[in-house]
This record gives structure tokens, sequence and C-alpha cells, in this order.
């Protein structure tokens, strides 16, 4: 979104700021609006983007076509604000504790609550507004979150956010990787700020961790292999092998960062909610679920991804890899549902526990 266009200036146009005090202004109100993390990188082909067409070219991004479509608007965020020099990334914290159903069923933490697309992107418009309040408007400037086609990761490691690390993802050694991303390309020419080391050491417990054996070194994850992928990516049938693997996830997986020595000492923490959230439904309750019950209990959150007959393959696919009787009639009625990926689900489900279909 854009946040505000400029015409080319003129003599009449008044000047942009001086970018060393619009670099602290941003900071100051990004601060205020709540993010823990800023850092400012080159509006540039990002870093490690040689590594993400290698990983396009040999097939590891699965069924995300959409990676391949708009490779050619990552490798420069040029051609999302046009004269872009900055890259202002920020990163917002959510809770570390697990959210997991009565049944045993995981959901991956960041989809508690809130849509957080929406509510990012409203911190970071907030800080443009704030700013330009302070700065002036001879600055232009556009917002990000994950849906836009920005390598943020890259980017925020090279504005010194934190490190890559060998789950993929950006580490703080503050704030681990429960980290929501979010960024401002703007045409200031601010001073960047300096990547620091990473510190994943010798560690390979994330590696070791994954279920599904899903990287192919450190660093590098085969999304045809990842829990993830297929619970909130893929449409349509799962696969029996990766039915079973799925076990008790049912969106999402966050066992790379579970076991990961820089989150621990989160764990601990209260959630950042003021009231702590209610479980999530558990596999039985999915697959019962209408079309009403799910727009009020999951349509404005980040679950709404995988849809509601996504999520009830995944319940029932879960289910069968659970051996999870409870789920029975929920499984014998959506077996008969006119959606392939979940009505074979559910059948593969009944199959793993004992039924004669």
């Amino acid at each position: 979104m854009l946040a505000s266009g400029r015409l080319p200036q003129d003599d009449a146009s008044p000047s942009p700021p001086d970018r060393l005090f619009a670099a602290q202004v941003l900071r100051e109100e990004a601060k205020r609006a709540g993010f823990v993390r800023f850092g400012i990188a080159r509006a540039e082909e990002p870093p490690r983007h040689a590594l993400f067409a290698d990983w396009l070219a040999a097939g590891r991004h699965a069924g995300m076509r959409y990676l391949e479509g708009t490779r050619d608007v990552r490798s420069d965020p040029r051609t999302l604000l046009p004269g872009a020099r900055s890259v202002v990334c920020l990163a917002a914290p959510y809770a570390a504790t697990p959210w997991i159903a009565e049944d045993g069923s995981h959901f991956a933490r960041y989809s508690r609550g809130s849509d957080y697309h929406g509510g990012l992107r409203a911190q970071a418009l907030a800080v443009v507004a704030a700013a330009r309040a302070r700065l002036g408007d001879a600055w232009g400037a556009r917002v990000c979150v994950d849906s836009t086609p920005l390598a943020e990761r890259s980017f925020a490691a090279a504005a010194g956010l934190g490190w890559i690390g060998k789950n993929g993802c950006l580490i703080d050694a503050e704030h681990g990787s429960y980290l929501l991303l979010a960024e401002i390309l703007t045409d200031l020419n601010l001073p960047a700020d300096a990547p620091v080391a990473e510190s994943c050491g010798t560690c390979t417990r994330c590696l070791d961790a994954c279920p599904t054996g899903a990287f192919v070194e450190p660093g590098l994850l085969d999304a045809g292999r990842c829990i993830a992928y297929w619970t909130i990516e893929h449409r349509g049938p799962i696969p029996d092998a990766w039915k079973a693997a799925i076990g008790p996830h049912v969106f999402g997986c966050d066992v790379c960062q579970e076991v990961c020595p820089w989150n621990a000492p989160l764990r601990s923490l209260p959630s950042l909610a003021a009231t702590p959230p209610s479980p999530p439904p558990t596999r039985a309750e999915i697959l019962s679920m209408g079309k009403g019950a799910w727009r009020r209990r999951f349509g404005k959150t980040a679950v709404n991804r995988a849809a509601r007959r996504g999520l009830q393959r995944n319940a029932a696919a879960s289910a069968g890899a659970m051996r999870d009787e409870a789920s029975r009639p929920g499984l014998e009625h959506t077996a008969r549902v006119e959606e392939r990926g979940l009505s074979e689900a559910a059948g593969w489900a009944l199959r793993q526990l004992g039924a004669r279909l």
C-alpha cells in the first residue's frame, strides 16, 4: 500500500528531511508504535537472492507457484516503490506460549488472535504518518508485510534485526524467532545499519528435531517436506505419507522454533495478550464446523489462509495419524463431502481407525 505518492520536485517543492534526523524520527516512532526492533537496509538486490533463485530452480518451493511469478519483483525493491533507496525493517513479537487444543491438536503460535497482516500493516502505517507529521511530506513510502513480494527476512538480517538461523527464521538474541516482520520502503537515503553476527554456532537442534527432515542443509528448507507447507499453503489432497507425518499439527508447525535455545527464555514469559486466548478447537470440533461457525471463529484470523475445508482436511489427516476416535463421527460425515482433499483425508483417517468403507 502506497502511504503517499510524490510528484517530481521542482524549485517550489519542499526539500527532503536530513537523513540522520529522518532515521532518528522513524526509529522513535517505530518504538512508539510497538515495534521491538528497527533497522535500515539499502534498497537493492536483497542478500541471498542468488540462493533464492537456486532454491526455486531446484523446485524446493513445492506448489507455491506465486514465488516463481514474483521472482523478478523480489530481486529489486524499487519495482515496488520507484526511486526507493532504503528499506526500514521492523519487528514485533508474538506470544511464545503454545496454542494447543484440548485434544492435543497444535496450531502455529502466530495464528492466535486477529490476522497479523492487518494489525502489523496498521502499526507500520502509523509509523509513517507520525514521521510525516514531524518530517513533512517531501518523501515517498510504501508499507509492506509478508503478503508483499519482498525478501523481508534477508533485508531484516541486512538491517541488523537479527540473523538467519539454521531453521531459516530470523533470530534476535533478545526476542528469539517469534517475530512478525514489516517494512517501510522509502525514497529517503537513510544511513544503513550493520548486520549482526550469526550466533547459532554448532547447534543443530532445529535440524535434528524437524519431524519430516525438511532441511536439505542448514537454512535451506524443502517446502515439499514441511508440515507448515502441507497444512497452510497446499491445496487439494495430501499424499498419504504426509498425512501420517502431520501428527498433531492441524495448522502450521513450530517444532524448529520450539527447540531453539534462543527461544527458551521466552517460553516462561506471560502471553502478550491482555486476556489469554481461549484454546483452539479440537479436531472433532473443526470437522463439524459449518460456514457460520467458521466465520465467527477464524474468519478474521491467519487460520483463514487454509480456508474451512483446508483446515478440516488437516484435522482429518491429524485424526488418522493420531488415531483420534473422538473424531470418528466427523470423519464419517466429511468422507461424503464433495471436496476431494477433505473426503480423501477423512476416508484415509477412517481406515487408520479400522473402519470398513
